[in-house]
């Protein structure tokens, strides 16, 4: 993400690719879960992890609406 968002600063709409890939198939973008650990094979979660989690998809898919937007419309 951060190389998308430096590729976008600059102008480069490489970055709408770049980002758009991030997501979908095994270990994507898609798949990240925020607010939880593993420590000796036992998961812990922090306090909040839900709200955390549904704010983050939230995010994650206006991040990919407003690529899909941008590459249409360039």
């Amino acid at each position: 993400m951060r190389k998308a968002r430096a590729s976008l600063m600059d102008s480069d709409y490489s970055g709408i690719e770049y980002l758009l890939s991030a997501y979908g198939g095994m270990g994507s973008f898609n798949d990240l879960i925020l607010g939880q650990s593993d420590e000796n094979g036992v998961l812990y979660r922090k306090p909040g992890h839900v709200e955390l989690n549904e704010r983050f998809d939230e995010l994650r898919n206006e991040a990919a609406k407003l690529a899909e937007f941008i590459k249409r419309n360039t």
